[in-house]
């Protein structure tokens, strides 16, 4: 599984706590690598904007979506007792890797990725008549926990879970 997201430190946690926030945590099977011990679990720090009420709002639907998750959490930035187990949360521990939804630098597809989506493309969206003569514009979205791609190319829009992409085989028989 791609994971594109940055592994959180303390130093990043601070930075980011300098104004009120919401983060939500939950399990995260993208952050677990082939090198990972078995009980290594690996989360996902989402943050929302405390003061903004639309982002608040999201943080609360984000917690509904994932209510199934026995990981899950929000912590809130200005509570001294979650402050404290957040920056807690981002010393190194064996037992847990936590990422942020934060990517390293501007996102850009591997090459893997990319042959997949031109088979799942002509596959799935043919109707778009789509040929690689023109640019497709691929952006990463990240919904309450799930990566999204988001294609563009012509006139033609769509959200495509990463997950599903992943799963695609990339050798198309006829």
């Amino acid at each position: 599984m791609h994971n594109p997201f940055v592994q959180i430190t303390p130093a990043l946690l601070q930075a980011m706590m300098a104004s009120p926030k919401l983060f939500v945590r939950q399990h995260f099977p993208r952050g677990k690598t082939i090198f990972d011990d078995d009980d290594m679990m690996p989360l996902l720090f989402t943050y929302y904007e405390k003061t903004n009420e639309v982002e608040a709002n999201r943080a609360n639907i984000h917690m509904a979506q994932i209510n199934e998750d026995p990981y899950r959490f929000l912590y809130d930035s200005d509570q001294e007792d979650h402050r404290r187990r957040l920056m807690n949360a981002c010393a190194a521990s064996p037992k847990y890797t936590i990422y942020i939804n934060l990517l390293h630098q501007q996102w850009v597809p591997p090459t893997w990725l990319r042959r997949k989506l031109h088979a799942y493309m002509l596959t799935h969206f043919y109707w778009w008549h789509y040929s690689k003569t023109h640019q497709l514009h691929i952006h990463l979205k990240d919904r309450y926990g799930q990566l999204y791609l988001h294609l563009s190319w012509k006139a033609n829009t769509a959200d495509l879970l990463l997950d599903e992409l992943e799963n695609f085989p990339a050798c198309v028989t006829t």
